[in-house]
């Protein structure tokens, strides 16, 4: 493979990882590939070659006579997960170095922008916002391998995570009032309280998926 067709293989791969993270493509839908590739604007051939690298992720799974579907998780399976990535970022938040004042107003508008879209019911901006908050923080972490392996954990449970604020009362602030709490425990430093307000953060998060709809069904888009 030249390397032309691997750019535009890892560039169709980016999309498609960017719209399940994003809400735009939900667990168990089936994947057209011609709509596909004209929708992100490449040819057959580099498309199958994402696919095929989403399905080596867990993004995607793929049937005999049905073809590519976007992952669907079970519940228990996804509690899994959620206790690996607790597992992880424990031991990656004891590592994290103090943040500068910068790392700090980068957190403040991260959330800032987080509760904007919330009030407009951007599903995808949502996403992006959280995402961009939390992981400024494990950037903070020399541990790279642990940010790489939190990073796949993250992206196997995103399908799932557009749905649960819509199912839990007051959802917009406490998300809002816990992110304040960890940048203010960041801004002190107290690493233990730190991991202490993430756990129950964390497992807030994993307690809307089950209020939620833990299998959302494609035919039923959040507009």
């Amino acid at each position: 493979m030249t390397s032309e067709p691997i750019q535009l293989t890892l560039r169709a791969a980016a999309l498609i990882r960017g719209m399940i993270f994003d809400g735009e493509l939900l667990p168990g839908e089936k994947l057209r590939q011609v709509e596909l590739a004209e929708r992100i604007g490449v040819s057959r051939s580099p498309l199958r070659e994402a696919l095929r690298t989403l399905e080596s992720e867990g993004l995607l799974t793929y049937e005999m006579n049905r073809g590519y579907m976007v992952a669907r998780l079970e519940p228990s399976e996804v509690a899994e997960l959620y206790h690996m990535r607790a597992l992880l970022e424990h031991e990656l938040m004891r590592t994290i170095s103090r943040p500068d004042r910068d790392v700090l107003d980068v957190l403040e508008k991260h959330n800032e922008t987080m509760m904007a879209a919330i009030k407009q019911e951007d599903i995808a901006e949502i996403m992006r916002a959280n995402r961009d908050f939390h992981f400024t923080i494990f950037e903070l972490s020399p541990m790279k391998q642990f940010r790489q392996e939190i990073a796949r954990l993250w992206q196997l449970c995103e399908g799932y995570r557009p749905h649960w604020w819509w199912h839990m009362p007051d959802a917009a602030a406490r998300i809002d009032r816990e992110h304040k709490q960890i940048i203010r425990t960041l801004r002190r430093f107290d690493l233990e309280r730190l991991i202490e307000l993430c756990d129950a953060h964390r497992v807030g998060g994993h307690q809307g998926i089950r209020l939620g709809v833990s299998t959302p069904d494609p035919s039923r888009r959040l507009q």
